[in-house]
């Protein structure tokens, strides 16, 4: 039983990290959208938030790829 539990926590913790790499991508993604979009005076108001959400998910994704 003690190796089906190792071997589930080492399954968890790749997905994690899959899943933390992905996120990661998809808020750089966002983030630079939202810089390009802020960049323009009248989209300003759309870019600013998507940085927020984007600085938002580096750290959940940073979380879930356990760097602190």
């Amino acid at each position: 039983m003690g190796a089906l539990n190792k071997l589930l926590a080492a399954v968890l913790a790749i997905l994690g990290a899959v899943l933390g790499a992905v996120l990661g991508i998809v808020a750089g993604l966002l983030w630079l959208v939202g810089i390009i979009l802020s960049a323009t005076i009248i989209l300003a108001p759309v870019g600013i938030p998507l940085v927020k959400l984007g600085k938002s998910l580096f750290s959940t994704s940073g979380d879930l790829m356990h760097l602190s």
